[in-house]
C-alpha cells in the first residue's frame, strides 16, 4: 500500500470545491492511489508538465484533473494539485 501525502495547495482547493458531491469523488479517486498509485494518466499538456514536473499524472474527477506524482522507489503519492479543467491549456 503505497503513501499518499497531500501538497496545501491540493487541501485548499479542495476545500475551495463548491459541490460535496464533486469533493467526495475527488477524495474517492485519490484514496485509490493508495492501492493503484499508477492509475491515471500521463498524458498531459505541456504546461501541466513544466508546472507539476516530467512525472506529473492526472486522475479526472469532471470538471476537475487531480494533478500527482508517484515515487515508485519511496512507494510516495504526492497529490500537487486540483486543476479546473478549462484552466488546463
Amino acid at each position: 500500500m503505497s503513501r499518499v501525502i497531500f501538497a496545501d495547495a491540493f487541501v485548499d482547493a479542495l476545500a475551495d470545491v463548491q459541490s460535496e458531491r464533486v469533493a467526495q469523488r475527488i477524495i474517492r479517486l485519490v484514496s485509490y492511489l493508495e492501492d493503484m498509485p499508477e492509475l491515471g494518466s500521463a498524458d498531459l499538456p505541456e504546461s501541466v508538465r513544466h508546472r507539476y514536473g516530467v512525472r506529473a499524472r492526472k486522475l479526472v474527477a469532471t470538471p476537475f484533473d487531480i494533478l500527482y506524482t508517484y515515487d515508485a522507489e519511496l512507494d510516495e503519492g504526492h497529490v500537487d494539485g486540483l486543476v479546473h479543467q478549462r484552466a488546463v491549456v
